[in-house]
């Protein structure tokens, strides 16, 4: 079966090379994502780097279509993908998705000359582990925009009355889902550490948080500085050329370690908001009972 797209919108580097197996693309992926952060690194412009008011850029990358955010190293790619070509936001679709789009919307197809972004996913089925490249375009990219997003929103009310015509089979016909809670912007994330991991892992939390990650000038540097001799890191000698060997997925490991850095900051980032919070929170009781300092 054929892929609407396959023809439409550049890979990077050429098109696909359908002969390489999984994991042999997914080693090409990661070479060219190394490639393209490390730069972005370097050059100041990756999106955990400070902007010239002092903070990051912590606005989400994400599927439209599920809704997930994306993390770790791949959140770094897409992210610049975004910055490069301009696009307004970090809506993002996977090419398998956008042909069922065109299904409903026959018209619908990527601009010419639109280049995706490839990420590497690995599923766990049973013992066996696999990976699975999958490309993805900005939202921007298509020609009509306005009516993919449409269609998202179509595919999620679908997806919402099946769950309540469930749930009522389950506890009722006058059963309704509760509401969804919107969610507040975080406390700010200061940074604290220039180790890549918990340098990321901070930056993660920011974003997962909608809030702010403070970092210096100073502490940037230092972070790229220590990023790249990781990342790039000897681990052998070709035997055909003498070179020095690296392992691409090194960032992939760094990711890795960083999304349970994540978490730790995240609670830490909670428990300095609440003890903020405390001494208002007295203070409007003090007030509430009529108690003068």
């Amino acid at each position: 079966m054929s892929n609407d797209f396959e023809d439409q919108g550049e890979e990077f580097e050429g098109q696909e090379n359908q002969q390489l197996s999984a994991r042999e693309q997914a080693f090409l992926n990661m070479v060219h994502q190394r490639k393209v952060v490390m730069e972005a690194a370097k050059n100041g412009t990756l999106s955990c780097m400070p902007g010239a008011d002092g903070y990051a850029d912590t606005q989400p990358a994400k599927n439209m279509v599920s809704g997930k955010l994306y993390h770790g190293a791949d959140l770094l790619f897409i992210k610049e993908h975004q910055k490069e070509n301009g696009f307004p936001t970090g809506e993002y679709i996977p090419i398998g998705m956008l042909n069922s789009a065109k299904q409903d919307i026959p018209d619908l197809y990527i601009r010419k000359g639109e280049r995706g972004v490839s990420i590497n996913l690995s599923e766990k089925i049973g013992e066996k582990e696999y990976d699975r490249n999958v490309r993805l375009f900005n939202v921007a990219q298509v020609n009509k925009p306005a009516a993919l997003k449409q269609w998202v929103e179509q595919q999620h009310q679908k997806e919402r009355e099946e769950y309540i015509e469930y749930g009522r089979t389950q506890y009722g016909s006058k059963w309704q889902p509760p509401e969804p809670k919107q969610k507040d912007a975080g406390p700010d994330v200061i940074c604290t550490s220039t180790e890549p991991a918990k340098y990321l892992g901070q930056y993660l939390a920011a974003v997962s948080l909608g809030s702010k990650f403070k970092v210096s000038p100073e502490q940037a540097a230092e972070f790229a500085k220590n990023m790249e001799a990781v990342v790039y890191e000897k681990v052998g000698v070709s035997q055909k050329t003498g070179d020095p060997v690296t392992n691409p997925f090194s960032l992939a490991k760094i990711s890795n370690e960083a999304n349970q850095h994540c978490k730790d900051a995240i609670k830490d980032a909670r428990i300095e908001a609440q003890k903020l919070e405390q001494p208002e929170q007295k203070l409007e009781q003090q007030q509430s009972r009529g108690v003068s300092r």
